[in-house]
């Protein structure tokens, strides 16, 4: 697993041992996980590699058929991604296909120069297609999808778009783009919402003029300047025949712009739907006392006490801000709840978003698990979350000999490396307030280690908000909320094995009650593919 996570399509598996009947419960009867250390898990999380990024054929990417649970619904959460980054522009990855239906070349085509900027949202390459002055139909077929028997698919990519519009009407486009969905294999598409899609952000901002001549008039799209990369994130409709993605730009007869860019494509969906959980029926007669089942100890990170100190980073990776991000290259891959990643985005504000980049939102702390702000937050590693700083104010950052900012280094030699990732940071509301930490990530460790290192803190103790890890839904460990951070000490983050829970007994119950499986249908078998 060395390839680029965003280059292919890789859904790693882990097998579902634990009941989703006991995380249920927990969370009806214990209520909001309290502001100390709290573990959470998910029911399982599934990747595996096709080879090249072009085809989401979910019975092969799902490897053998797995033992038919009883609970939870869903098999395997799976995910795929694309970057582009491995390509040589202006190639497309292999079975992705770019049309011109209507005008003068060029046709979508990678890019990893010119505007609008930034040419890429992960450097260096990103799709790119042109705003003409004249009539256009600019056409990209990207992926296959292929969703029998599966649910809740969305997709998240992020876009960069300066598209001819309406300079006294917000509300109206004369060039747009538009994200088109097929059914039927790629020979008729349609609008992702006439086909059932709905935006959960970043959706269509205008409406595109009806009296220019444009493909798509009368059509909401995305038009107008965006200003730089955006995200937006879909619910795609069920499929249960062959379908694919198209991006699609279309201009009228006069006027054009600097372009469209899309980048850094991310989908999720549920492999395989199982039997529901059975709902517990109670006898008539029955007035137990309810005691809350423990959580189940699916695979999830534990923290132990170190003895690890700072490794001062000797390279600055140009994060001198607030409430920022800096996407950095990792010098091996990094496996975080058996997924493994290439880059990271360091954030200003203490954490390490290896998926979705949530800056600006260094003000928006919050208890694990983390609600989504622009994206989730899963595969994030929360090191110290505050509203932190690395400008260079001389109060509190002539701490440090260079400075406020975020600096690497690597320790150890291949195959058994460890980076380094050093935060300098001040009080974005009281400069003279330093703080001082670092996550340190193992290479090739078998339980998938990173270490967050805390340093001493200038002036008076600084109280973050919170501290931890956070991985697919419901997936989390919490170290601490809204309490003083520990100074001079270290932490070993390790993913731990699935355990079976023991349940505790319930207490001065007159009667027990079962759960009484309910009759369902039995799932029709997944038919091989030809």
């Amino acid at each position: 697993m060395t390839a680029n996570l965003k280059r292919t399509m890789r859904p790693t598996r882990l097998r579902i041992f634990c009941s989703l009947f006991f995380i249920v419960a927990v969370v009806a009867l214990l209520g909001p996980i309290s502001c100390s250390r709290a573990i959470g898990q998910r029911s399982g999380e599934s990747t595996s590699e096709d080879g090249h990024g072009n085809r989401v054929d979910l019975l092969r990417a799902s490897g053998p058929t797995p033992s038919p649970l009883p609970c939870p619904g869903c098999w395997n959460p799976s995910t795929a991604s694309e970057n582009f980054d491995w390509l040589t522009p202006p190639a497309l990855p292999p079975d992705w296909l770019a049309t011109n239906a209507l005008g003068p070349p060029p046709l979508w085509v990678t890019s990893d120069s010119g505007r609008p900027m930034p040419p890429a949202d992960t450097a260096p390459n990103a799709l790119f297609i042109d705003d003409p002055a004249v009539v256009s139909d600019k056409r990209l077929d990207g992926w296959f999808l292929d969703f029998f028997e599966d649910c809740c698919v969305r997709l998240t990519f992020r876009h960069n778009f300066n598209l001819e519009a309406s300079d006294v009407d917000s509300n109206l486009g004369f060039d747009g783009g538009v994200l088109e969905l097929s059914t039927d294999g790629g020979n008729t598409f349609e609008d992702i919402l006439s086909a059932g899609g709905s935006f959960v952000m970043g959706g269509y901002n205008r409406t595109i003029a009806t009296d220019r001549g444009s493909p798509i008039a009368g059509r909401q799209a995305w038009s107008g300047n965006s200003n730089g990369y955006i995200t937006t994130v879909v619910n795609v409709p069920t499929i249960q025949k062959q379908g694919r993605l198209r991006w699609r730009m279309a201009s009228d007869t006069s006027g054009g712009n600097e372009g469209w860019r899309v980048d850094s494509l991310y989908m999720t969906w549920c492999v395989g739907m199982g039997t529901p959980c059975p709902s517990p029926t109670p006898s008539p007669t029955a007035t137990p006392t309810p005691t809350p089942p423990p959580r189940a100890s699916c695979p999830q990170y534990t923290i132990t006490e170190g003895a690890g100190t700072i490794v001062p980073g000797s390279t600055d990776t140009g994060n001198h801000c607030v409430w920022c991000s800096t996407l950095i290259t990792l010098p091996f891959p990094f496996v975080l709840y058996n997924q493994a990643f290439n880059a990271v985005n360091v954030t200003s504000s203490g954490r390490l978003a290896f998926v979705c980049d949530n800056e600006p939102d260094g003000y928006r702390e919050r208890c694990l698990p983390a609600s989504p702000y622009n994206c989730g937050y899963d595969f994030t590693i929360f090191a110290l979350w505050y509203e932190w700083g690395t400008l260079t104010y001389p109060e509190g950052c002539s701490t440090w000999a260079n400075g406020c900012g975020i600096f690497t280094s690597i320790s150890g030699t291949a195959p058994n490396r460890v980076f380094n990732i050093e935060w300098h940071v001040i009080d974005r509301k009281d400069s003279i307030q330093t703080g001082n930490f670092e996550v340190r990530l193992y290479e090739n460790d078998p339980n998938q280690r990173f270490d967050v290192v805390y340093g001493h803190s200038q002036k008076k103790p600084f109280t973050p908000p919170v501290a931890g890890v956070q991985g697919p839904p419901e997936f989390f460990t919490q170290d601490f909320c809204n309490v003083p951070a520990p100074q001079n000490s270290s932490l070993i983050y390790q993913l731990e094995p699935c355990a079976t829970p023991t349940p505790t007994p319930t207490p001065t119950a007159t009667a027990t009650p079962r759960a009484t499986p309910r009759q369902r249908p039995i799932p029709h078998p997944r038919p091989l593919p030809p």
